[in-house]
């Protein structure tokens, strides 16, 4: 990948301060629009399977807009690619507070998703294309802290901003718009991009598979964490409040362990960290069955590993997708990534769901157990067969 000027250490670490902070005000956003969402349509008496399908269909915004990110960029540049996509996720934001029409908010989801994708892929792009081999992985790290952050700041400025009328939804607009701030700055600084293909989320599986199994992995159980964990508390005799609290654990597993894993990655085999923190996935549902079944303390520390090593498959699959990828590819790759990403957490939900209805309560440990063992299985083949 080229630049328009070979960027030295302040330039770049002025870039990824940007996207950090841009990262982090994006996640507040989505941290709080997302149960806003959920709870304005609950009180507008919305089935709770409608619920479920305007959530699905701002991943599917993501899905169809992925692909047409290195169009964009070619078209518009890199900069102004993520203030586009801001802008039209801020319009739609606001255009939600502002109707009561459901076919309505699907539309205006899909577009909220859409421009989201802009600054995902355009962001990870950028910062993989400046930052040097040796601090990769401990830059990808912060990214996705930065995000994590957001999405545990999200909730509590909900709360504070209340979930009536038309403030909490400018608010949070106004957050997406703030996203785009860092960017104008550092736009002279943007990576020139030969891009030359749409993301493929088949090339990527033909290519990279541990990567994109990866990305698989994380989608499955991501949102399967933050919807079921607090049921299964419920389902296991854990009392309302204490169910609850049990998310506080993942999400700071999330926030602390992302920077020291990102460490690991620039000092040993990347590799090998995937298929331990894979590992340690394949342990932590039968550990957290146990200690919440029991009413063990122990169940915070092991929900805090296991949350931080579960997303943590994602920081350093994101790092090895730099690593793996130069050039024009990597905007397409990342695209794919995304793409891969997102499509699994469509359908993750409703099979973690399926499987805590078919052995309640435990169908849900057993099935995160699953899509654990099923990356590493791939990571060790793919890994015998590099060799």
């Amino acid at each position: 990948m080229t630049t328009g000027m070979a960027l030295d250490a302040r330039r770049v670490g002025w870039s990824l301060a940007a996207h950090f902070a841009s990262s982090l005000s994006i996640g507040i956003a989505i941290g709080g629009m997302v149960p806003l969402i959920a709870l304005t349509l609950e009180h507008r008496g919305v089935d709770p399977v409608l619920i479920g399908v305007n959530s699905a269909i701002g991943s599917l915004g993501v899905i169809v807009g992925a692909p047409l990110v290195p169009s964009m960029i070619r078209r518009f540049g890199a900069a102004e690619g993520i203030v586009l996509g801001l802008v039209l996720t801020t319009v739609s934001v606001v255009g939600l507070a502002f109707t009561d029409s459901f076919g309505l908010w699907l539309v205006l989801r899909f577009l909220t998703g859409f421009g989201v994708a802009t600054q995902w892929v355009v962001s990870e792009t950028w910062m993989q294309a400046i930052v040097p081999e040796r601090r990769r992985g401990l830059v990808m790290s912060v990214y996705v802290t930065s995000i994590a952050a957001g999405f545990a700041v999200g909730p509590i400025l909900l709360t504070l901003a209340g979930t009536e009328g038309v403030l909490p939804f400018a608010l949070f607009a106004g957050m997406i718009a703030a996203t785009a701030l860092p960017m104008l700055p550092i736009r002279r600084w943007a990576p020139v991009l030969a891009l030359g293909q749409r993301g493929s989320v088949g090339r990527l599986l033909r290519e990279a598979p541990t990567v994109a199994i990866a990305a698989v992995a994380v989608g499955l159980v991501d949102s399967a964490f933050f919807t079921f964990i607090p049921l299964f508390g419920l389902r296991v005799g854990l009392p309302h409040d204490t169910a609850i609290t049990l998310l506080t654990a993942v999400l700071a597993g999330n926030v602390v362990l992302q920077v020291p894993l990102g460490w690991l990655a620039d000092r040993m085999n990347r590799r090998a960290l995937l298929v331990a923190l894979g590992l340690a996935c394949c342990v932590g549902p039968a550990a957290a069955a146990w200690t919440l079944s029991s009413g063990s303390p122990a169940a915070y520390p092991v929900l805090f590993l296991w949350g931080g090593a579960g997303f943590g498959l994602y920081t350093v699959a994101l790092t090895l997708l730099g690593e793996r990828y130069r050039g024009g590819e990597l905007a397409a790759a990342n695209a794919a990534f995304v793409m891969t990403f997102e499509l699994a957490n469509l359908a993750g939900p409703p099979a973690a769901g399926w499987a805590m209805e078919a052995w309640s309560p435990h169908g849900l440990m057993a099935w995160m157990t699953v899509v654990a063992v099923g990356f590493v299985a791939v990571a060790l083949v793919r890994g015998a067969q590099r060799r």
